[in-house]
Formats: structure tokens, C-alpha cells, sequence
């Protein structure tokens, strides 16, 4: 299983509703009753989880005392890159518009409700790129 990061969220609902708003879908049928655990889909392909920090904090006491959010930031890799930065900017405050690094990666980056941040790259180029050896 690739590295599978788990969102602790002040809301699922809120947070549900802004990532649906921005293409992505959410899959809630592995959850328990009484689970406020959803899984995060764009298109088709698993990229989070998004957990209720009320709920975290029994399951994994030890971050009883942990603020949500964190120093760093996520990728996700988009087929149509243009589309989705088209989408992502009517809905959610965009923190660094659209550059090209040194291996020729367009991205953007865009953060969440709960302060997440989620860079958004060209599954193509980074394909294509020297990077791509690790796609």
C-alpha cells in the first residue's frame, strides 16, 4: 500500500462538501457504525482518508493533543491539469498560482478548511519527467 495520509478534520461534513465541490469523491461504505472516517477518491484513485479529530483522538490517544493541520504539504498528480485548476479556484483559496519547477512540473498549490495544503501537479509531466521513475 502506498503512504496513505489520514486528515484529521474539524468537520467531515464541511470537509466532504469542499473536496466533492472540487471533483473529488468520498466513499464512507468501510466505516463502522458510529465511524466518522471517509475515504477520499479523485477519479477513481484512493488519495486520503478524512477522519473526524474527535474521532482520532480515541482511536490514537497520542494525538489527543495535537492541533489539526501540519507543517507540509500533499500532491496529487491530475490527468487534466488546466480542469482542475479551473475547478479548484472557484472553490478554495489558491496559496500558489500555477509555476514550472526545474524538472519541468507544472503545479499550483490550494488549501483546505482545515489548513491543509494540496499541491496539484500534471500527472503527464511529472510522468515524462526525471521524477517519473518514481511514479
Amino acid at each position: 500500500m502506498p503512504f496513505a495520509p489520514c486528515l484529521s478534520v474539524k468537520d467531515t461534513a464541511a470537509s466532504i462538501a469542499f473536496y466533492k465541490q472540487l471533483g473529488f469523491d468520498v466513499d464512507s461504505s468501510t466505516a463502522r457504525p458510529g465511524d466518522d472516517i471517509h475515504m477520499l477518491l479523485y477519479q477513481g484513485g484512493f488519495c486520503a482518508m478524512l477522519y473526524s479529530n474527535a474521532d482520532l483522538k480515541n482511536w490514537l490517544p497520542v494525538l489527543a493533543d495535537t492541533p489539526i493541520g501540519f507543517a507540509g504539504m500533499f500532491y496529487l498528480g491530475v490527468d487534466d491539469f488546466d480542469g482542475a485548476h479551473d475547478r479548484v479556484s472557484q472553490h478554495a483559496e489558491i496559496v500558489k498560482d500555477t509555476g514550472t519547477d526545474h524538472t519541468g512540473q507544472r503545479m499550483f498549490y490550494f488549501r483546505d478548511p482545515d489548513g491543509y495544503v494540496v499541491g496539484i501537479n500534471d500527472q503527464a509531466a511529472f510522468q515524462a519527467s526525471d521524477l517519473g521513475k518514481y511514479a
